[in-house]
């Protein structure tokens, strides 16, 4: 009992501080509550309504993302068609080419050679053009009317035959060319072996008789004017003659005498068959008749359509053959595609390349591009075209123009944040601005530009028949202005009103100024470090 007396006054004592603690906390609330609303109401007739300043949709950053200074266009350059020794290498990294400047330089040699065939081949296609177009000459008609009339002619003989007399005559030559040669095998008979020996024996006792005759008068001084030497002569003759043909009577005939008789009849036998034409010799002879109306009507008419386009087109093919071989050779010469700074010089002079290799990177380091990444819940108010400011680290002290010119569709993820790639190209750079590749920067995506755009609190957006308003306080009232609505950033909302004016006040409420975050002031999209 003692000790629940102690402490009846010490709570009594609390719950009096207690009242009075509470009692000037609701009086210094309710006083700094109508304060405030009297800051936001205005004027109005105990209006109940709070106000917010439209602001202007631009002076708010909608996103900021960091990367890194990229190139927009790089060139890897090299030898693509032809293959070769490398003479000349003009450029090494850090020079200044302007397009068309020479960069490196094969041997042409054989190119070079390749181009003046190709220049022949072209000449030559055109030249036989030519002479199809070219009208013949009187002596070309001549010739080609005389080969025609010799053609008829002798298809006119071949077709006419030989005469009765030439064929027996043929014939008879080719029967005695056959006995003669039959003679030669059979050899001689016995009948005339036996005469040619009896005209031998008699030969020879002729010769002895005027022998002997000779030789009893030998002594005399004209022996050679004396009947006796003249009958001797006269007998000696007769028995070589006797003689000659008793041995032709008896030996067998020579090769060449059978060759002889062979070739004999051989003649006769085509001397036979020239007269009797064979089909194929007619045949033949007609050809020729064809071929030489042919060529004559091909000198008198001209060439065909088809003649003529087939030599159009060995033109055309022999031209390009031409542009081919012209290519290459101009492939041995590589030049700039654009102006810009070398960056890699990756061979020499002495070296072989090969086709495909690449030589040497060229870019235009004016041509810079800026690629961020911005979180799934900001990508919305990121639009192709729409203008940006880029601070660099490197550059303090400047700040550039850039705009958006690509939004990859394709989402990334890293620690379960959603991003998609924008790419921001900066815009009137110049080498004096000393912007290089690789440096790092933030992009500040600035906000909807458009004319008579404005920031206000999305519940001051009144729907009423179909349109959508504001209510804006002037002189105490609050009095409607038609608006049209666009993108959301959080409590705020763009419109857009011709009637709208910087320092209106429209009534509704937010809890954070527009495109800040309440937790720490940084523009809502930031991807870097707090700057």
């Amino acid at each position: 009992m003692k000790n629940k007396k102690i402490w009846i006054p010490i709570v009594i004592i609390l719950l009096a501080g207690a009242a009075f603690y509470f009692r000037n906390s609701l009086a210094t609330a309710v006083s700094g509550g109508a304060e405030t609303r009297a800051q936001t109401q205005g004027t109005a007739e105990g209006a109940a309504d709070s106000t917010v300043a439209i602001r202007p949709a631009a002076d708010v950053a909608q996103v900021s993302a960091a990367g890194n200074i990229a190139l927009a266009h790089k060139y890897s350059l090299g030898i693509e068609t032809v293959e070769g020794i490398i003479t000349e290498v003009d450029v090494q990294p850090g020079d200044k080419v302007s397009a068309g400047d020479l960069l490196l330089t094969l041997d042409k040699t054989k190119l070079e050679q390749a181009v003046r065939y190709a220049e022949l081949a072209l000449d030559v296609a055109k030249n036989q053009l030519d002479q199809l177009q070219e009208p013949p000459s009187p002596a070309e008609v001549a010739s080609g009317q005389a080969n025609l009339l010799a053609a008829k002619e002798n298809l006119a003989d071949l077709q006419q035959g030989p005469s009765a007399a030439e064929l027996d005559a043929a014939e008879a030559a080719l029967n005695a060319a056959e006995a003669s040669y039959q003679d030669l095998l059979d050899g001689s008979s016995e009948s005339e072996i036996t005469e040619a020996s009896a005209g031998l024996q008699k030969a020879f006792i002729t010769l002895e008789q005027a022998q002997d005759a000779y030789n009893k008068i030998a002594y005399r001084g004209d022996i050679g004017s004396t009947q006796q030497a003249m009958d001797l002569q006269s007998a000696t003759i007769d028995y070589d003659t006797a003689k000659a043909a008793f041995d032709i009577a008896t030996e067998d005939a020579s090769d060449a005498d059978i060759k002889a008789a062979l070739k004999t009849i051989k003649d006769a036998q085509v001397q036979l068959e020239g007269l009797n034409a064979t089909r194929a010799e007619l045949a033949n002879a007609e050809a020729q008749v064809a071929s030489a109306e042919a060529t004559l009507a091909t000198l008198l008419e001209g060439p065909t359509e088809a003649e003529l386009g087939a030599a159009q087109l060995n033109i055309q093919q022999a031209q390009l053959e031409l542009d081919n071989a012209l290519d290459d050779l101009d492939q041995a010469s590589l030049r700039a595609p654009a102006d810009g700074t070398i960056l890699t010089v990756d061979v020499e002079a002495g070296q072989q390349t090969t086709s495909g290799l690449t030589a040497i990177t060229l870019a235009d380091l004016t041509d810079l591009e800026l690629p961020v990444y911005v979180a799934e819940v900001d990508i919305s108010q990121v639009e192709l075209g729409q203008p940006v400011t880029v601070a660099i680290d490197a550059l303090p002290d400047k700040t550039f123009n850039g705009k958006v010119s690509r939004i990859v569709p394709i989402s990334s993820s890293e620690s379960g944040v959603v991003n998609y790639e924008v790419m921001i190209q900066l815009l009137d750079l110049t080498p004096q601005n000393k912007v290089l590749p690789g440096m790092t920067a933030v992009a500040t995506m600035q906000g909807d530009s458009t004319e008579n755009a404005w920031l206000v609190p999305s519940n001051a957006i009144v729907e009423f028949e179909g349109k959508s308003y504001v209510r804006v306080m002037q002189n105490g009232e609050a009095r409607r202005v038609a608006v049209t609505s666009s993108s959301s950033q959080g409590e705020w909302t763009v419109v857009q009103s011709d009637e709208l004016k910087a320092g209106d006040q429209v009534v509704g409420h937010v809890a954070s100024f527009a495109g800040e975050d309440s937790g720490n002031n940084r523009p809502r999209g930031f991807l870097g470090p707090p700057r």
